[in-house]
């Protein structure tokens, strides 16, 4: 990728400000997002399990209303469309970008004007103390709706109307383009674009809707797998993305699944690579009381006060013959359970 230019900033905190405010996000502390008022509840700070690399930045970039912690992490935007970024819980901070505009808005702060072509930008953001984050930046095609495809990807029919009127279901405005390189890009320090993508079979390139909230509840879920002794660097996702076409090829009849909007993803851990989840109970046997397990690291994370962003469905299912146990999670906004 080309050399990314740089846009520096002014320093405006106090380093008594400063210290304070580090305090609050050191490892995976600042896994919120930001609301003006009142102040979030954060997750305690502390060392990450032994063993695994948590990918926490030593401070923050706040992308619109959403503050991200990590090295590395994915955000989108459409063609012209703009990204305020704001480095958080630092004194100075410099950032660039392979493409776009991008312009200084303050203190620490920029905007971003993603590219009129459909495609992926690296965004750096770099602290004094020369940490950085990288943002992957994707630009996305733009969708109307008025067909049922994107070149010869199917896309099928989402509902014209959302769900009770929750703005949460409205049509996708459009779909990142992912190419057989692209597939590989992280998303999070734990997880790459193609682990979401649709199962159904297409060539290249295919399309898919990512929720970023979605990528910040699973880097969350990991780290309390860790930490409860199950030593995994990612989780298996062995259903995220669906298009409204594969959702009903594979026999759903609900035309609201969160699938369909790109922030669920059914997971299971897999550290030894055969496919299935492990037992991670230590009873023998893969059973659905693995996914009962799993479940229950999610369930614990739900009674923190800083998880109100990331309340959604939770859901277990047993092994059948095709498959293993997994859970279900999703961000809808309000807890469901089954």
């Amino acid at each position: 990728m080309a050399q990314i230019p740089v846009v520096r900033t002014r320093p405006s905190l106090t380093p008594a400000l400063l210290a304070l405010l580090a305090m609050a996000v050191v490892a995976l502390g600042a896994l919120w997002l930001v609301q003006p008022e009142p102040e979030p509840d954060l997750p305690p700070a502390e060392p990450a399990p032994e063993g695994f690399l948590d990918g926490a930045a030593g401070f923050a970039v706040q992308v619109d209303d959403l503050a991200i912690p990590y090295d590395t992490f994915a955000v989108t935007a459409l063609p012209g469309d703009t990204l305020r970024l704001e480095a958080l819980f630092v004194a100075d901070a410099q950032a660039g970008a392979s493409d776009g505009t991008l312009a200084e808005a303050g203190p620490r702060t920029w905007r971003w004007a993603a590219p009129e072509t459909p495609g992926l930008a690296r965004i750096e953001v770099t602290s004094a103390e020369d940490e950085t984050i990288s943002l992957h930046a994707f630009t996305l095609v733009p969708f109307d709706h008025e067909s049922d495809a994107i070149g010869d990807y199917r896309i099928g029919d989402y509902e014209d109307e959302p769900m009770d009127g929750n703005p949460a279901y409205e049509e996708p405005p459009g779909f990142v383009r992912v190419t057989r390189e692209l597939a590989d890009v992280d998303v999070a320090p734990h997880f790459e674009l193609g682990q979401f993508l649709a199962k159904q079979e297409s060539d290249w390139p295919k399309y898919l809707v990512l929720s970023p909230e979605l990528l910040l509840k699973l880097e969350r879920v990991l780290y309390a797998v860790n930490e409860a002794g199950v030593e995994a660097h990612t989780l298996t996702v062995l259903s995220g993305y669906r298009t409204p076409a594969y959702n009903a090829a594979i026999g759903n009849e609900t035309t609201y699944s969160r699938h369909l909007y790109g922030d669920a993803a059914d997971v299971f851990v897999d550290a030894d690579g055969d496919g299935v989840m492990d037992d991670v109970t230590g009873d023998g046997a893969v059973t659905e009381a693995d996914a009962e397990w799993l479940a229950a690291v999610v369930e614990d994370l739900a009674d923190q006060p800083w998880y109100a962003p990331f309340v959604g469905g939770l859901g277990i299912y047993g092994p059948a013959p095709h498959r293993g146990p997994f859970v279900h999670v999703d961000t809808r906004g309000e807890p469901v359970r089954w």
